[in-house]
This record gives C-alpha cells, structure tokens and sequence, in this order.
C-alpha cells in the first residue's frame, strides 16, 4: 500500500518493552507499509522519548522493533548525545544504536569521535578505526587515531587501543593501549605524575595512585624513585565522617642510598613521618544548644627529620626547622566563649644534639574562658572577663603553670551631637606562675626560683568618631581615634631570662656564666603600650567614585609614650586604585633613630592585554645605636598576552642589600580550550633545612607542563642544584 501527501504523513507506533512504552513518529514525504515493515522516503523525520533523528529514507520493522535510517542521518539522544553518520540502526528493544561512517559528540564531556564503524548502548559506545579529540572539528590542534575503543557510559572511562598522539598532523608517539576518565567525578586509577631531573637527584619519578570506593573516604599511595638518591612512598587516607567534619591520615618513609647519604652528610639514612589532621565544627553542642558555635581542630605530625616533609615531591613549600602540632577546640555562644589549645613543637634542627627535642617548651594544653563585653547596671557601663591557664612543659628545663586575668570596666556615651563616641575603661591585668626548675645563682649555689606575681591596672581614655559625606564626583568616609593610656598601680615582674641550669658542667664556677647558658622566657610581660603613659592617634579614610568603587585609602598611625618624652614609630599607608593602575606604599619611621625602619612600595597595571607587578621592600632592625641590621629587595611579575593564544610570563626577586639575584623566571605559555602549555626557564637561590641542617641551594632548570583537556596534566621539569659553596660565590 503506497500513501502520498503533498508536505507529510504521520505515523505512530506504540513499541512496549521492559515495561516502557516507546511512542516512536515519523514524518515523511512518502510512507509505504507493508505487512510489518514501514518504508519512509523523503525529509524523514524521526522522534520519541529518547530520539530525534532526521534522514533521507527510513524503514520501521515492527515486529522486531528495530528502525534504519540512510543517508544524512542527523540523531540526537538523550539531552547531550548527539551525532551524523551514513547509516544508523536502532533497536527499539535493547536501545542500541549501530552507526556506519559517522561522527558523534557529547556535549556534556565537550568530546567528539569519528568513527567508520560504531556501536552505542546505554552501557558503552564502541567505535573502530577512529579519532577523538576535544579541539575545533576542523584542523584540530591534537586528535588520537586508534583502531578500536570502548567509552563506558557509566564508569565514564574510554579505552582506547593502539593510539597514536597527534600534534597537528604529526604523530608523536604510539602506545598499545590508553585510556583516561572524560569526567571530573572521583573514581580510582593513576593521578598526574610528576617527573623531573635533578643534577644531585637524578631521574625523580612520582605516580600517585588514587582509590574512591565509597563517597566518605579515599586512599592515596605516592610511591617515588630518585635514581641518584633512593625510594620512598608516602600513603594518605581522607575521610569525611560526618557532614560536618573531615580529616586524613598520612604516613610516609624515604630510604637514602649509603652513597647520596655520606656525599650530603645526612644524619638520617631513613626519613619517616606520620600525620593526622582532623576538623569538625559540631562535636557537642547539640547536646547543649544548637544556637551555640563549636569547632575542634587536630594537627599532628611526628617524623625523624624535615626531609621527611621535603621529599613529599616537587612544588611542597619550604619547611621551617619547627615543626608544630596543635589542638585547637572552641565553644561559643553570643555571651561566653571557651577554649582549649594545644601545641606540641619538635625542633629538627635539635635532633642531633644531646638534649634531643627534650629542652623545647610545650604547650599542653591552654585554656581560656571568655566573657564578651556586656553591659550592667546602667546602659553605656560595660565590663569583660578574660581568664586563660597555661601549661609550659618539657622534659629537661624550667617548666611553668601560668594564671592570667584580664578585666576591663568602663563607661561610654556619644558627644559632640552624637557625631562622636567618648569612653574611659579600666583594665585589670594580674597573673600568677608557679615554676617548677627554675634555678637562679645565690653567691656559688643554685637555688629555686618557685613563683613570679604580676599586677598591671592601667586607665584607657578613647575619643573615636565616624564620618561620611557625599559629594557631587565622590563619597568619602573618616574614622578619628585617639587613646591615651595611664598606667595606674603596678607590682611584680617576670623574669626576663632563665638558667639553662642543666647543661652546667660539675664544679662550675657560678659567679662566672656565660650568656650562653640563659634563654629567653617563654612567657612575657604586657607590652610598653599597657606600662607607660601613652597616646596614640589613628586616622583612616576611604574615597569611592559615583559608581561606588574605591579609589584611595590611607591610614596613619602615630605615637607618643609620655614616660620617655619621644615619639613612636610613625606608620602611614597609602593605596591608589586608578583604572588599570594600582599603587601601595607602607612606610614606618623610627623618630628615636631617626631613621625608616620600613618602607614598602609597588606599583601594579593590569588590562586586557597585560598584568605587571613591581615592589620594592625596605626594613631594618636596629642593634645597638649605630649597628641595623638591613633587609631590601625587589620582586615583580609579568604577564603579557601574545598574537595566537600566547602569553609571555616572568618574574624578578634581587636582593638590593646583599646585591644578588634571589630568582628569575622567564617562560610562554600557550593557551586554548581544548589544551595548553607553559615552559619556563627558573633560576633561584633559596635557604633549605634538611636533615644536615640549613643549606642555601642554587637551582636552575625548565619546567614544562602539558594539560590537555579531557585527558589532564602532564609537567616535566629539568632542574639542577649546587650546594651551598658553590650558590654563595
């Protein structure tokens, strides 16, 4: 039977399987049926649940619910499938899709593959003698040619099979077989390596390997190879226990070849570590008040030495010789606060002389009670409370418990038409500490220094104002606040230094000791600011243009202590937003010495085309009278966009004082959407504690990186490093 229409014919089907019904309709120039088979010609057009298709002619065989389509079929499924090809078979029943010379995309992973021959399912898409590739469809800048592939739909994972990478049209090189996730979801499998090359290290080679199983944790082991130096891994577990809390277990070792070890003289031929970390903002509360605040904090770390923590792999941060544990733990309403800390400090540049880390003071714990300011009897009289317990502890050396008290009172009201506030407060500062080793010299003996008292009242008389006014181009803002400070009664003191009574020899002369053998206290007294008649003057305001963006803000801070009749340091700052152009200039200046004790300047520009940056830092602390010690440098940045997707980088740090190049940076940096670049050549100088102690190392070397998308990152860099004779030359 042969039905003509001059625009089209409908057909509708109604296909039942696996308990769906499918409505499949066709809109055709011509449709002929016989029996069960359904020949659609002309300006076909196909649609249902899952597709829509268009195609030059048609056939619908309905008892085995399978659909043809030929020539120009154009088909979309789902929401982001979508492809063209030659010919296209769909089976109603199992949902597969076999297409023949065709060319499919996913819109959502941003990828497309073409294929001569293809099959698709809701499980996989199988494809053979085919590119993919995330670039332009036209003269793409990176496609890969393989034989056959497999992209699982639900693991979201393609495997291809004898791939070969092209850069262009020129193939790079070949592999038997790689695959690669074309989502961002976790799953396991291998993360980005990182490689590279070091003049002392040798070839270093790093391959995380990732495992998600469950959304609530993950697993990952970082073994590494330094082919002049030894192996090592390091594993970390991450976890999310709670909704409200997450932390990590991480463990690590590195084992030294004897060689390497005896050439850097390293103390250690095996660097260990373990580490937890732990956060959550809800442990209690909501068995007291859920309109309290909460929040516990755990860092711990335990190692050997600091290699442990420089040999994680290339791009970690400089580790400073004292490594810190802490506890942190809080809870807070609108009125009291109370708080439990914790720090635990191992001094790796200690490990080797005989006290170990056993003289190193310790924390454990701190507790403080606070009480926020509040108001009682009248409105405009105001008190807090503050009251902290501290336990300095170690094994060998003077161990203290401290008690602190701090309570200021005092009286507020607004002046001057409400345009200003005016406050007088009086502060209560005592504290009392038990000491428990404190040794002091009487005549030829040591003898026990058991308790220090200390008692600070002081008078604050504050004068403070906010302003703001509108103008016809601008709105500018002030604040004004003038203190003065008047100590009130004082008694006690804390002693400045302690005997380190323990590394004494038998029969030592005690009416002769050298500095050495005191250190600093570790705890301390108010500062000048609360123990000697003083004044001091802020001013800070702001300038925003009718749009309302801020263009200048400048602060100045000055000084004057009554006691020694001299000035403070004077401070002043100063920001200029002007268009593209930034400006920041920090200076403190010293009226005792007479000198700038800081100054800090840089200029910043930045547009569409270019991002600059220059400072220059300038600080020195004084010694004595005539001796400072000087700290200038200079550090700036450049970034400058290219013709053709290039950017130039760059960056400068000189050391004004010492007169030499702390680093220098010079690279490209190629970027498009389906992939980029950047190579950089880097020379640097840099202090580095190791387990031999402080180094200062020069470095040079190139730095290459790799990211193309949906594939990831690849970075290589060459590097070599010389010790510190040869970098302080």
């Amino acid at each position: 039977m042969l039905i003509k229409k001059s625009l089209s014919l409908v057909f509708l089907a109604s296909v039942a399987f696996g308990g769906n019904v499918e409505n499949v309709e066709f809109l055709a120039d011509q449709v002929e049926k016989n029996g069960e088979i359904i020949d659609a010609n002309g300006n076909v057009l196909l649609y249902s649940q899952t597709y829509l298709a268009t195609a030059n002619k048609a056939k619908y065989d309905q008892a085995n619910k399978i659909v043809e389509l030929f020539g120009n079929v154009n088909m979309l499924k789902g929401q982001s499938e979508t492809s063209r090809s030659n010919y296209a078979k769909i089976n109603l029943k199992t949902n597969e899709v076999e297409l023949d010379s065709s060319f499919a995309m996913d819109k959502s992973k941003e990828l497309w593959i073409q294929s001569d021959e293809s099959c698709s399912s809701d499980e996989k898409y199988d494809v053979k003698n085919s590119i993919v590739s995330s670039c332009n469809v036209q003269d793409p800048d990176w496609h890969i040619k393989f034989s056959s592939g497999e992209l699982n739909k639900q693991s979201k994972f393609l495997h291809l099979y004898n791939p070969v990478f092209y850069v262009g049209d020129v193939p790079m090189f070949y592999l038997p077989y790689f695959g690669f996730s074309t989502d961002k979801t976790r799953r396991s499998g291998l993360l980005k390596p990182q490689i590279g090359y070091s003049g002392n290290e040798g070839l270093i080679y790093i391959q995380p390997v990732y495992v998600a199983v469950d959304e609530w944790w993950d697993l990952e082991f970082d073994p590494q190879i330094r082919t002049n130096r030894g192996l090592g891994g390091y594993s970390t577990f991450r976890f999310a226990d709670s909704p409200y809390s997450n932390g990590l277990i991480r463990a690590g070792f590195f084992e030294e070849k004897t060689s390497y070890q005896e050439k850097e003289e390293l103390k250690n031929k095996r660097h260990h570590g373990f580490e937890i970390e732990y956060d959550r903002d809800r442990l209690v509360k909501h068995l007291i008040s859920d309109d309290l605040s909460e929040g516990l904090y755990l860092r711990y770390i335990s190692l050997n030495d600091i290699d442990y923590l420089n040999l994680r792999g290339k791009g970690e941060e400089d580790y400073d010789s004292l490594v810190q544990s802490k506890l942190n733990y809080f809870l807070s309403s609108s009125e009291n606060y109370l708080g439990v800390y914790g720090k635990y400090y191992i001094d790796t540049a200690k490990l080797s002389d005989p006290y170990k880390n056993k003289d190193t003071v310790q924390e454990l714990p701190t507790i403080q009670y606070h009480s926020f300011l509040d108001t009682f009897i009248v409105p405009n009289l105001t008190y807090s409370f503050d009251s902290k317990y501290h336990n300095y502890t170690r094994q060998v050396g003077a161990t203290a418990s401290q008690y602190e008290f701090n309570v200021p009172v005092g009286v507020n009201f607004n002046v001057l038409n409400d345009f200003a506030n005016f406050s007088v407060t009086e502060n209560l500062y005592a504290t009392h500490i038990d000491y428990n080793d404190n040794k002091y010299v009487s005549g030829n003996h040591l003898l026990d220094d058991d308790t220090n008292d200390y008692i600070n009242h002081y008078h604050n008389i504050a004068l403070e104002t906010d302003l703001a006014k509108a103008y016809e181009d601008f709105y500018h803002t002030m604040n004004i606040k003038l203190d003065y400070i008047k100590p009130g009664y004082s008694s006690g003191e804390i002693d400045k230094k302690l005997l380190k009574y323990y590394m004494l020899p038998n029969g030592a002369n005690l009416q002769n000791i050298s500095d050495s053998l005191f250190e600093d206290n570790f705890l301390a007294e108010l500062s000048d600011e609360y123990t000697t008649e003083n004044g001091v003057a802020n001013f800070t305001q702001y300038f925003y243009d009718d749009e309302g963006k801020k263009f200048l803000r400048h602060s100045i801070k000055q000084g004057y202590n009554f006691d020694d009749k001299e000035f403070n340091n004077l401070q002043n700052r100063l920001n200029l937003y002007l268009g593209n152009f930034t400006f920041a200039n920090k200076v403190e200046y010293s009226h005792i010495y007479d000198r700038f004790a800081k100054i800090q300047t840089g200029v910043g520009y930045s547009n569409s085309l270019i991002s600059s940056n220059i400072y220059h830092t300038y600080q020195e602390q004084v010694k004595d009278i005539r001796k400072y010690d000087k700290e200038s440098y200079l550090t700036s940045s450049l970034s400058f966009k290219l013709p053709k997707n290039y950017k130039l980088l760059g960056a400068f740090d000189y050391d004004v004082e010492r007169e030499y190049t702390k680093m220098w940076r010079l690279g490209l940096n190629y970027q498009r959407k389906c992939w980029n670049y950047t190579f950089i050549y880097q020379e640097d100088i840099e202090p580095k504690n190791t387990s031999a102690g402080l180094q200062s190392k020069k470095s040079q070397g190139f730095f290459l990186y790799f990211s193309f998308y949906p594939l990831g990152n690849v970075g290589y860099n060459f590097s070599t490093e010389q010790d510190n004779n040869e970098a302080n030359q």
